[in-house]
């Protein structure tokens, strides 16, 4: 064995090269995993509070949909003999799209509209235009005028600001006389008591996009047995698997095959097709819905008066 075939040790003894490649394969992974695991501690603490913050970031957006929620006020009503149901369906979070229902004396001012975009961002602008139509709008104000106030702000905040389709109803709950203008939103259905559907345009564009924009209101009475629909593009662009969308006729062909005992039972039917129209699919986008009904001839239910979370319009008056 030659002088180059060994090595010295630790205790200054001459071993075989061959231990000597043993005691590396043997003592360099353990040296290794020690760092491994050392290095491991801080990689997983890291871990741990980016899960922390996701738990929380998860929990102040629940927190926020909450507080948007309340902000648009009850979800049904019934006044005079006329029924209210809206619901809306946030495809991340926050929604975009807002209903609203306001209450004085025999009048209600129902709203329902999108604010372009969704999810965090829409969210945050609904605070804003929560606060403006609690400022310019009464349930005895004119539509038109509530849209062109509205307009105004929203303009002078550009480009801040989002683009606002807006439909806004002033209705009187004993008489069924409707004053509405619809601001670049999709238009509303009005099914009679007889099948015949009509759509309500009369209005003006989208809120936010022109500063000397012109709106006009539009009048109709609810006769008993008929009901109005608002809803958003959620609705109209919800696809089936063959990538083809819901769409008008096919919501007022839901509509029609309604029993429409009640609006909020009329609302879950016009839900539930669309839903079996996606087979399960996700929503991609947020989903809202406003029915309001008149009871038909010989219908007789109690009065329930509502209470708006963003506080009494009656006695704001």
């Amino acid at each position: 064995m030659t002088q180059g075939a060994l090595y010295s040790g630790s205790d200054g003894a001459l071993r075989p090269s061959s231990e000597r490649k043993a005691y590396r394969m043997l003592h360099v992974p353990i040296a290794h995993s020690m760092h491994s695991v050392s290095s491991s501690v801080p990689q997983q603490e890291e871990m741990d509070a980016l899960l922390r913050e996701k738990l929380e970031l998860h929990s102040q957006l629940f927190e926020a949909a909450q507080i948007q929620r309340k902000l648009s006020g009850s979800r049904t009503l019934r006044h005079g003999d006329l029924q209210f149901a809206s619901e809306v369906f946030a495809a991340r979070y926050l929604s975009g799209d807002f209903t609203m229902l306001w209450q004085s004396g025999s009048r209600v001012l129902a709203t329902h509209g999108d604010i372009a975009g969704k999810g965090v961002a829409a969210g945050m602008w609904f605070t804003n235009l929560a606060g403006l139509l609690q400022s310019y709008g009464r349930p005895d104000s004119d539509p038109a005028r509530i849209a062109s106030e509205v307009n105004r702000h929203l303009c002078y905040l550009r480009p801040a600001a989002p683009f606002v389709t807006a439909f806004l109803a002033q209705i009187d709950g004993h008489r069924g006389e409707v004053t509405y203008c619809n601001a670049g939103h999709f238009p509303p259905i009005l099914l009679r008591a007889d099948g015949r559907a009509e759509l309500l345009e009369t209005g003006g564009p989208l809120l936010g996009a022109m500063e000397n924009a012109v709106f006009n209101s539009g009048e109709l009475v609810l006769e008993p047995g008929d009901t109005l629909v608002a809803y958003s593009d959620g609705i109209l662009e919800c696809c089936n698997p063959a990538g083809e969308e819901f769409g008008t006729e096919r919501l007022v062909e839901a509509l029609r095959s309604a029993e429409r005992q009640s609006a909020h039972a009329t609302l879950m039917v016009l839900l539930a097709a669309v839903q079996d129209y996606a087979c399960g699919s996700a929503l991609s986008d947020d989903v809202s819905l406003t029915v309001i009904q008149r009871d038909a001839e010989g219908a007789s239910v109690p009065e329930r008066p509502l209470h708006s979370e963003l506080g009494s319009h009656k006695s704001a008056q």
